[in-house]
């Protein structure tokens, strides 16, 4: 990873009591000369960049390339955001692919302080107003990139101004964190090491009256030590630390208004005593309510719990894991419900190294360690924070139950097993009947088998293999196993850009909806209750990420539906929770606007006569089923438009079987349906084009996606279905 770094030097005339807010005219930075490929230009000028080495920190490396180039210290580094927002973050790296540096940092100096020698060997100082005058003017000196990170640096530092006045007074003026504390007070009693510093101090054997004052300083000393056991023995510390920001000047305006908070693990500490930090046995099941419906063997709970977002792998006070309780009470229904979630994590340890297995070797309880075998992920050789084993846990106890479990465990062979995702959370775990040479149609048929679906609501399903920049739909006779060990070269050739968020590219098996399905073929499916919820959770999933386009009144009514399916008849709707059951780019701005929204949603709530969970999914899916792109396999692609206009945009493209759909990437707005019927398109081999004709609505266009070639094969395929 590669870092750019703005330094940025404010100008003494800026320290002017007179200057409220300070411009781009009153700030200089650092441009270095680089080597240009234009014939017109020798060279290019830009921004300081260097490379973060791996683990390495970015805000250390751009502090030291900094000090380096400017032979100053600087005060700080600090990173300034690439994007504004989220979204057009995302568009503009698609836009602008291949950007060589995702991280931007900015580094604060003073004027009076410059080197001019230093910096005249490797670059020159340039007024920022110039800079942005240079770069409106499309100076060709200055790079795209160059550019842009111009425009942004000036924008972040007139926002931030705005939000806090003393922006500029901390990010220039504040001391360097190393310079705050010159001299401090330590009470002895926290940190044995003072006395040898005041020892020090004193002068020992340097000068005359040292005896005497080291016979002072003994009697301090002594005391510090009695404090010091006395403190031992209440709070039993282990280190102190002291606070870096001591000195720093900054405000604390709002101090007596800061608001309590909430964090995971986190407990209020009343008194100085050690007992006092642990969490009351009354807060325990507000803090960590999973857990407590994992202790309660509370199927019901833990499912409402996990679908309204909360984690399985969470520690409590303990270090307890849900799946911990479940292994130390024998709650073997609790943990089967936990198991299935997907992204529980079977193996994490306590504080003492033992996992869940271990605790249920030390019940000897043969079913929970049988539970716990069937996954897949399940390592039986962790050790403990004494090396033990959970054979070793149980091997050792000479009574029946024990040895039992312990015969178990040491006969216990890996099977070949392979975790499947569903789009509800859950997971299966299914047996690889031919090893790595285990086909999809196989991995298919133990699924269907699995979930006991009939063979019209099986034909609905295929098995896909998803991560975050690709997913691809497998062939019967496809081998899993093989595409997952080639799937990096896979995202190389036909993954989407990736983004200014930390892509997950580990690749996942999924059951998920077939692409090539007709909605008349869903419709007219008699479907089990297990093929109805999958296809529920796919559209909720779809529906939430913006890509069902839908009315004002579909919303408050999908957003109704999913609230009964999730909470039931009571509850309060907040902000928090409309966030789970409407899409993000749906929810109001203002607070007028927010409080009709939520107000429509409570209504459509009120007045909904289903309360069954079949007929609420059924309903739902009803609704969906009216939307033109419901079924569609969504490309992210970057469209160039012919006809009737030229422009470009980021699109998610939507293929099923009515016909292509375009979609805003930015608002989520639906662009245009073209349907199958009358719809021309070409492709060349080997290239990230498909250009497209819509005859009936004269336009023609141009989509860009590594996807392209999956495209042309779905629209064939589903052409040649709907003739």
């Amino acid at each position: 990873m590669e870092v750019s770094i703005a330094i940025v030097q404010l100008r003494q005339t800026a320290l002017n009591e007179q200057h409220h807010v300070c411009m781009a005219n009153d700030y200089d930075v650092l441009l270095i000369n680089e080597p240009s490929s234009s014939s017109r230009f020798s060279s290019h000028v830009q921004f300081p960049a260097c490379r973060v080495p791996h683990n390495g920190q970015p805000a250390e490396v751009a502090f030291n390339a900094a000090r380096h180039l400017s032979a100053r210290t600087p005060r700080r580094a600090v990173a300034v955001p690439l994007w504004e927002n989220a979204d057009t973050s995302y568009m503009n790296r698609m836009l602008f692919p291949g950007s060589p540096h995702p991280v931007f940092y900015c580094v604060p100096l003073l004027e009076k302080d410059k080197n001019a020698t230093k910096t005249a060997e490797i670059g020159r100082f340039e007024n920022l107003a110039r800079v942005l005058n240079c770069c409106l003017a499309n100076d060709e000196s200055f790079d795209i990139e160059t550019r842009h990170l111009a425009f942004r640096l000036e924008e972040w530092l007139r926002m931030e101004q705005r939000r806090d006045p003393h922006f500029i007074t901390t990010l220039f003026l504040r001391p360097i964190s190393s310079g705050r504390i010159r001299s401090c007070a330590h009470n002895p009693a926290y940190d044995p090491e003072q006395s040898m510093l005041c020892h020090n101090m004193m002068g020992h054997g340097k000068n005359p009256d040292a005896q005497r004052k080291s016979c002072d300083l003994a009697e301090e000393v002594r005391r510090s030590n009695d404090a010091r056991a006395k403190m031992i023995g209440d709070e039993k510390y282990d280190m102190f630390i002291m606070n870096p920001l001591f000195g720093s000047g900054l405000h604390y305006t709002n101090k007596d208004k800061a608001p309590s908070y909430f964090a995971a693990g986190r407990t209020e500490r009343h008194g100085n005593s050690f007992s006092s930090r642990k969490v009351s046995g009354e807060s325990w099941p507000l803090l960590y309510p999973l857990h407590k419906a994992a202790y309660d063997d509370n199927v019901t709970e833990i499912k409402k719990l996990l679908a309204k977002g909360m984690t399985a792998n969470e520690v409590d006070n303990a270090s307890w894991t849900p799946l911990h309780y479940c292994a130390f009470y024998n709650n073997l229904n609790a943990m089967e419900a936990l198991l299935l979630n997907t992204g529980t994590d079977v193996n994490i340890p306590n504080k003492a190294g033992s996992t869940a297995l271990h605790f249920a070797a030390l019940q000897a309880n043969v079913y929970m360690v049988e539970l716990l075998l069937s996954h897949s992920a399940i390592d039986v050789n962790a050790r403990d924070c004494k090396g033990q084993r959970a054979l070793d846990v149980c091997a050792c106890v000479p009574k029946a139950e024990y040895q039992k479990v312990a015969k178990l465990l040491r006969e216990w062979n890996r099977l070949d097993k392979i975790q499947v995702e569903m789009m509800d959370g859950g997971n299966a775990q299914l047996a690889l009947v031919q090893g790595q040479e285990t086909s999809a149609g196989q991995l298919h048929a133990e699924m269907c088998k699995e979930l006991k679906l009939n063979s019209a609501s099986a034909s609905l399903f295929a098995i896909w293999i998803c991560s975050d920049r690709l997913s691809l739909q497998l062939k019967a006779d496809h081998k899993p196993l093989q595409h997952m060990n080639k799937w990096r070269s896979k995202i190389a050739k036909f993954g989407n850009e990736e983004s200014a968020k930390n892509d997950d590219d580990t690749p996942k098996i999924f059951f998920r909806r077939d692409a090539r399905v007709a909605l008349r073929t869903e419709k007219a499916t008699k479907l089990t209750p297990m093929a109805l919820s999958l296809l529920y959770e796919e559209a909720r999933h779809n529906y939430l990420k913006g890509l069902y386009p839908c009315s004002d009144s579909d919303v408050a009514l999908l957003a109704s539906i999913i609230l009964h399916i999730i909470y039931g008849q009571n509850f309060q709707l907040t902000e928090k929770i409309l966030q789970r059951v409407v899409p993000r780019h749906r929810i109001p701005t203002s607070e007028s606007a927010l409080k009709s929204l939520m107000s429509r949603i409570e209504s459509e709530h009120r007045s909904a006569k289903i309360s069954n969970l079949i007929a609420l999914q059924q309903h739902f899916l009803q609704i969906c089923w009216r939307l033109s792109v419901y079924g569609s396999t969504f490309f992210d692609a970057i469209i160039f438009m012919n006809k009737p206009k030229k422009g470009s945009l980021m699109v998610h493209v939507g293929v099923n079987d009515y016909g292509l759909h375009l979609i805003n990437s930015d608002s989520k707005t639906l662009i245009n349906t073209y349907p199958l019927k009358g719809l021309q398109w070409s492709i060349k081999p080997d290239r990230p084009y498909l250009d497209v004709h819509a005859v009936a609505f004269g336009h023609d266009f141009t989509l860009r996606t590594p996807q392209a070639s999956h495209i042309n094969n779905l629209l064939t395929r589903l052409t040649g279905a709907t003739k």
